[in-house]
């Protein structure tokens, strides 16, 4: 990262012609450094880094359907403050991330010549196929306003992403959400997204050729973009192939989703009257709640290493299965290489070891976990069977995980490579990354493979990037925080449509489409990072300077100050990773020279807090195809 390195050489140089000296003597007093008014730095201070955040809410297609700007923007937040969600499970409110949004909206139209365009684009890029059997699905409902015929045109959502930033310019600072409709036009042609370009590492799979993953939205592939097309599908993912039932699971409660826009009509599944407030609902729960704005799931902080330090996935493998190897579908320096371009800032590291066969210890873990084995554990302090493999390897983590430097972090992960027995009660489950049982804080990572997942085309390593990316703090772009309702929750009733947020860019989606992390996780993690690292910074610094000692290291602190003067500037400019980068730099400055001269920051303590007597829900990644016969898996 050039930039970065200039800066950092810059701030040397701004120091350096300061006249100030890293190690001032204290006899020295005549020439005693002085630290004047600190421009980055705020000591002792807990700083929310405010941000206005323009959103353009852009129409194509839409001339003839009515839609009322107000009805779009009638459900919008006015602001949104992201949350730490995991221990607001526990009645906690986790650490305060010290940023606040504040959105600007629009809602524009392009022009005819624009739409001419885009879809002629629309047409050329597409290949033909016949309808998926979610299409077809939809043409034996009774209630369907009209058959889709073929052929189906397959469209790639990334290249219709890029032609969209190319062909609609617009500034860097934002983001941008495109409601299209193509049905009614001439030239309409039923169409579907796809996208088909990152098998699977270790099985090859291509998930992205099934018909489950056929699309009607995507985004945030190197653009802070997300397009949702009413004309596309319908589709499995959100089942809006389904009208003729509106409570799917038949609790009572009816599934909300959007139809494809020929339903909304008067004799469809939908009134045209609401389709302004549906997008409303997309816009808001969607695509705001859950990519551009969206919440961590646990602390990122927890889990930063110290100065030198790596951040390590330290892998055991388990073998619970005599006919195969569970090393066979775990590649880590692939998964260590899309940890990397995610946080550059870091210095990763991965570790692999094979446990063969599974020692009794372990094996009692899983065995306890699926139900297959009702004999005592660990597990009854807690409340639960399903914390055994937590509290069997937290008592014994020594046994698995080696001794790593001091200022390491180390994510240990758990891979039982087992059967389809001995999945037992847990068969549909790829992994979770499980907090303490405490607090919400995050612990482990556990992963699960057997043979009948890797023939469906799952391997344990996308799941190991997908689970350690939730042990880092990243959410599924399905379920969130919605900041000024004040609740957390996922794909269901209501608000079934957060499906529609895996049709985005990122591994940490049930589609298995990709397996980087996109650039909406990108914006986030780094504005996450920057605000934590500045608070912490702060607060470092107050203890530092109320040290006698204090004019030892005035060269850090300076240095320290103008890295966070810098931080903030490269936020307020919408550099996120510079931001973070520049932000962690002044927080390791700061820790190296409080090291130095022996001060302790009691102000960077965290008080614990106990479990309340009721158990949470776990939150878990179990992609709903695998809940359902091997035969619709394929499809």
């Amino acid at each position: 990262m050039p930039s970065r390195g200039l800066t950092l050489a810059a701030v040397a140089a701004i120091v350096l012609g300061a006249g100030l000296t890293p190690h001032a003597q204290p006899q020295d007093a005549a020439r005693k450094p002085s630290f004047g008014a600190l421009r980055g730095l705020e000591p002792g201070a807990f700083v929310v880094h405010k941000q206005t955040v323009p959103v353009e809410i852009v129409l194509i297609g839409f001339d003839h359907q009515g839609v009322k700007g107000k009805d779009v923007l009638a459900l919008l937040p006015d602001t949104y403050q992201p949350v730490v969600r995991y221990p607001q499970f526990y009645g906690l409110n986790g650490r305060d991330m010290g940023l606040s949004y504040e959105f600007d909206y629009s809602v524009t139209r392009r022009g005819n010549g624009f739409e001419r365009q885009f879809f002629q684009f629309l047409s050329r890029a597409g290949t033909e196929g016949p309808p998926t059997i979610f299409q077809v699905g939809y043409n034996d409902q009774a209630n369907n306003v009209l058959d889709v015929t073929g052929p189906v045109l397959f469209i790639d959502g990334p290249r219709v992403e890029r032609w969209l930033d190319d062909h609609d310019h617009s500034s860097s600072k934002g983001y941008k959400i495109y409601f299209i409709n193509w049905y009614g036009r001439s030239d309409f042609r039923f169409h579907v997204y796809t996208k088909t370009d990152d098998p699977d590492p270790d099985t090859g799979h291509n998930f992205g050729n099934r018909g489950s993953r056929a699309m009607n939205s995507w985004g945030g592939t190197d653009s802070r973009t997300w397009f949702y097309d009413f004309s596309a599908g319908p589709e499995d993912n959100t089942t809006n192939w389904v009208v003729d039932v509106q409570d799917l699971d038949g609790d009572g409660v009816a599934e909300y989703r959007m139809p494809p826009i020929w339903e909304y009509a008067a004799n469809g599944y939908r009134a045209l009257s609401e389709l302004g407030t549906d997008m409303g609902l997309l816009t808001r729960y969607v695509a705001i709640n859950l990519l551009f704005t969206t919440s961590p799931l646990y602390d990122p902080l927890n889990t930063a290493p110290g100065p030198g330090g790596r951040r390590v996935a330290d892998i055991t493998m388990l073998e619970d299965d005599p006919g195969s190897s569970g090393l066979a579908s775990m590649n880590p320096a692939f998964a260590q290489e899309r940890w990397r371009r995610f946080q550059p800032y870091y210095r990763w590291q991965t570790a692999l070891r094979d446990v063969n066969p599974i020692d009794a210890g372990a094996k009692n873990a899983l065995d306890t976990f699926t139900l297959n084995n009702v004999t005592p554990g660990c597990w009854q302090s807690i409340g639960s069977p399903f914390a055994q493999p937590f509290c069997y390897f937290a008592e014994n983590l020594g046994t698995y995980v080696p001794e790593y430097r001091p200022h390491d972090y180390v994510a240990p992960v758990f891979s039982f490579n087992t059967t389809e027995a001995g999945l037992g009660a847990q068969f549909g489950l790829l992994g979770f990354a499980d907090d303490n049982w405490v607090d919400g804080t995050q612990s482990f990572v556990f992963t699960f493979g057997a043979a009948v997942y890797r023939s469906l085309g799952y391997g344990f390593t996308g799941t190991t990037i997908h689970e350690v990316g939730h042990h880092i703090g990243v959410s599924h772009p399905h379920d969130g925080w919605d900041s000024e309702g004040g609740f957390d929750y996922g794909p269901g009733g209501d608000l079934y449509f957060a499906w529609a947020g895996d049709e985005s860019d990122t591994v940490m989606h049930y589609l298995g489409l990709t397996n980087e992390f996109g650039e909406h996780n990108r914006d986030n993690m780094y504005r996450w990072e920057m605000a934590g690292y500045l608070n912490w910074s702060n607060a470092l610094v107050a203890d530092i300077l109320a040290s006698p000692d204090a004019r030892r290291v005035a060269f850090a602190v300076l240095t320290a100050d103008l890295l966070a003067e810098y931080a903030k500037n490269q936020f307020r400019q919408w550099d996120y990773l510079e931001a973070a980068a520049s932000a962690r730099g002044a927080y390791l400055t700061l820790v190296q020279a409080a090291e130095e001269i022996g001060v302790s920051s009691a102000r960077l303590s965290a008080a614990r807090r106990l479990l309340p007597p009721e158990l949470i829900e776990r939150y878990v990644c179990r992609p709903r195809q695998l809940q359902e016969s091997v035969v619709a898996v394929v499809r």
